[in-house]
């Protein structure tokens, strides 16, 4: 095997494999390493839902391109991939989130979405396993889509295989190589690959990486993000849509005849960047933490609570201080091009920016849809860590509010927990 390559891509997660696979198709040699294999990190433990209407509007049109991906990835491909186009339904508590519903349609419509708002009563009949009359508005989304996450990783990784992609699993990356202002390569424990053009798109580990190699330092917060499998919920079956609400940022969705429940908690565990997990069996999970979300939706929910807990499951997302993508090139090192921030929507806007970034590798032209995920917005405007830090566990607490809605902060829960130091 050759340590040559035109791209060198740094991650298998779901985003680093669509942006092997997207480069691979358009006639580069691509070499892919990951110290795990594929998917096996975060990505296979993600909520696995594509939603159209998003408080940005720019995370909606990718959302918007990457459920035609995944809805069209086998007619594309040849290959299997499961997942249910069976709609989403979103409920507002008040008549603040009331009047976000409306803003999302707004939005969403704007994309071509089919979007709007719905009588209570029918949202019911099509999610018969919560109670609208604990809500004040709902809209309805048919083409939302969810899916099972490890299958996206496996049809993937199938793809950019046929395609040529050349993986290195057990691979760790001891360092970025550049020179006289140009990226050529990687140091790893595999030894040294040659390219010069490297994606870095390790998830949680692709800043500690530019920082120790580059000294490339990114505004990122490292959280947790927990949800539970609940059996014993009558009802429930793969035909479901997934139900989410504004008010108090839980979502629910089939899986099987099971249910997922989770919720982006208002005090959430997060870690330093120097002792992130090194594998996410590691993360520590808090059923307490989820239990204490579906109380305050239990009118919404009323055959979910107290139901028993099948399993937990969890891993560490990144944060930035406005809730949005960081996606550059690195000025030092012509070639190197990175990918972080994914504000817990990664896996689901995958196929898109997967397209976008193997298009900006290629021609050397930025696409329009990645102009504002530019790290140079930040420049000069970050403060002290301690107040980077809380601006990004305020997006993450916020995650459902767009920003006519901030001002409307959740209070239940404890205090902000101390860090977490994982080995």
């Amino acid at each position: 095997m050759s340590d040559l390559a035109d791209v060198i891509v740094v991650g298998c997660g779901v985003q680093g494999l669509s942006v092997a696979l997207n480069i691979a198709r358009r006639g580069q040699r691509v070499i892919a390493v990951d110290r795990v294999g594929p998917g096996q990190q975060t990505s296979a433990r993600a909520a696995g839902q594509s939603v159209i209407a998003q408080t940005d509007p720019a995370m909606g049109a990718l959302m918007h391109r990457s459920i035609a991906g995944i809805v069209n990835f086998t007619a594309h491909t040849g290959i299997a991939l499961p997942y249910h186009q069976v709609g989403s339904i979103k409920y507002a508590c008040q008549e603040w989130s009331a009047r976000q519903l409306e803003r999302e349609v707004s939005r969403a419509r704007m994309l071509g979405a089919r979007v709007d708002m719905i009588d209570l009563i029918d949202a019911g009949k099509l999610a018969p396993h919560t109670d609208p009359t604990a809500a004040t508005a709902a809209w309805y989304s048919p083409d939302d889509i969810y899916f099972e996450p490890p299958l996206l990783v496996e049809a993937m990784y199938q793809a950019a295989l046929d395609a040529g992609v050349d993986f290195r699993f057990g691979v760790s990356v001891a360092g970025i190589v550049a020179a006289g202002g140009k990226v050529s390569g990687i140091d790893s424990t595999a030894g040294r690959f040659v390219s010069e053009a490297v994606v870095v798109a390790a998830g949680s580990w692709t800043a500690p990486l530019l920082e120790d190699a580059l000294g490339t330092s990114l505004p990122l917060s490292y959280v947790r993000h927990q949800y539970s499998i609940r059996t014993a919920v009558p009802g429930i079956n793969p035909s479901l849509p997934s139900v989410r609400v504004v008010d108090h940022a839980v979502y629910a969705r089939p899986v099987g005849t099971d249910l997922m429940f989770g919720t982006y908690e208002p005090h959430p565990l997060t870690f330093d960047a120097a002792a992130l997990p090194a594998h996410t069996e590691d993360v520590p999970l808090e059923a307490a933490a989820i239990d204490d979300a579906l109380s305050q939706v239990a009118r919404i929910f009323p055959t979910v609570t107290g139901s028993p807990v099948r399993q937990l499951r969890g891993g560490v997302v990144t944060m930035t201080p406005d809730g949005s993508y960081i996606i550059d090139h690195c000025d030092a090192a012509a070639g190197l091009y990175f990918s972080a921030g994914c504000n817990v929507m990664g896996l689901s806007v995958a196929p898109a920016l997967g397209e976008d970034i193997a298009e900006w590798v290629i021609t050397g032209r930025r696409p329009d849809s990645l102009a504002g995920f530019s790290a140079s917005r930040f420049d000069g405007s970050l403060g002290a860590s301690a107040e980077l830090e809380g601006r990004a566990l305020r997006q993450y607490e916020a995650i459902y509010r767009d920003e006519q809605s901030l001002q409307h902060v959740r209070v239940y829960g404890g205090g902000y927990r101390g860090r977490q130091a994982c080995t």
